[in-house]
């Protein structure tokens, strides 16, 4: 046995069939260090003991490779490119691991590693900005996480990541004022208002408004239809209001002119032609623009989606309209997009006691014509 210490915890260190077993033991106590690593040693001999001897588990670069050629045949390229991004991550972190050596306490270091990061790091110092102090959220962190579990399902293997692993996620969105909203669309440069406008007045998902096709608006009965979507519930036509439709019909007429067979087709860009067949992909940088431009604290495009939701439940609208309108399959799903203001909170807490006093009133009401009644009867 070769245990060490590191701090105050004790690691060990052994051989075992030509591969160096390096892990903490996650014990200060080097007695109970000692009892970790012989079970890691037995856990080990019982993954290759038996009559039939399996193939030793590979290196956790062989495991990213051989789900990276999975995943292009049953990804989308959206999905495909997060996933590579996750694991170039997970690489920076794991790599020359054996897979079945990589422990639930290696991915907790990882995960609160990670958590500590500073958000696009590399990417200011290649910009030469200076960091902003943001640190990565705990949905991108969760997003590697789930990606490492699939890694390791495709080969067959138990992962090491475990549900308490995930990071609790709120407080990562939050719900735009009226006046936010206003001094927001100010600053903001086409189509990117038009865009910003329709979420906030239909609700639906970004991308959702970024393949909006000219034939699935339906200027007469004010809706569009949604193909798009995992769920049947994400396939649905969408209501439009006065602005909504303004918005739109203004769009549709530049699309026909220009025969684009989106509403909002994809744009010139750097060493990128305009392609009228293809939608707009990405806002970002003009949507981080107009926040920097109109001094407000920073908010993602998604949350428009949310705002939308929260005032629609101010204004009353009962929770399974407000699911189909937003394409949920389940009312479940509604509670995480709807962020009651701290005013709707007090003005439901005073509804509350209006409602408590009525009660009382019509009991003592009930109780004076019930006094009443018997003080009658015995007076004949």
């Amino acid at each position: 046995m070769a245990l060490y210490r590191r701090g105050r915890i004790w690691w060990f260190d052994f051989w075992f069939q030509g591969r160096k077993i390096q892990e903490s033991s996650g014990y200060r106590n080097k007695t109970a260090a000692q009892r970790a690593e012989a079970k890691r040693k037995a856990d080990l001999l019982d993954g290759r003991a038996g009559f039939s001897r399996k193939a030793p588990p590979p290196k956790i670069e062989e495991g990213v490779e051989n789900f990276k050629g999975w995943s292009k045949s049953h990804h989308r390229p959206k999905t495909r490119k997060l996933h590579e991004l996750n694991c170039d991550t997970l690489l920076r972190y794991f790599h020359g691991k054996w897979m079945d050596a990589i422990t639930p306490e290696m991915v907790e270091e990882f995960r609160t590693s990670r958590l500590r990061e500073t958000r696009w790091a590399k990417l200011r110092e290649k910009k030469g900005k200076d960091k902003d102090g943001s640190t990565v959220s705990p949905s991108t962190v969760n997003r590697a996480l789930a990606t490492l579990r699939l890694i390791y399902n495709r080969q067959g293997l138990k992962s090491p990541t475990r549900k308490g692993m995930f990071a609790k996620e709120e407080g990562q969105t939050r719900v735009v004022t009226i006046d936010e909203e206003t001094h927001y669309l100010r600053e903001s440069s086409q189509p990117l208002r038009d865009i910003a406008t329709l979420i906030l007045h239909t609700g639906m998902r970004p991308e959702e408004v970024f393949r909006i096709e000219v034939s699935n608006v339906n200027l007469r009965f004010k809706t569009i239809f949604n193909p798009w979507g995992k769920t049947k519930a994400a396939k649905r036509s969408v209501p439009l209001d006065e602005e909504a439709l303004a918005i739109l019909k203004h769009r549709v007429e530049i699309a026909e002119r220009a025969r684009s067979r989106y509403v909002f087709w994809s744009p010139k860009g750097p060493g990128r032609p305009e392609n009228k067949e293809r939608p707009i992909g990405s806002i970002r940088k003009a949507h981080d623009a107009a926040i920097d431009r109109a001094g407000l604290e920073h908010f993602r495009l998604y949350d428009l989606r949310h705002s939308f939701a929260t005032r629609a439940a101010q204004a009353g609208v009962d929770v399974l309209t407000l699911a189909a309108l937003l394409g949920h399959t389940t009312v479940q799903m509604v509670s995480r997009y709807v962020h009651p203001s701290d005013a709707h909170k007090a003005e439901a807490a005073k509804k509350l006691e209006n409602y408590n006093a009525q009660l009382v009133a019509e009991m003592i009401e009930r109780a004076a014509k019930k006094q009443a009644g018997s003080l009658q009867f015995s007076l004949q």
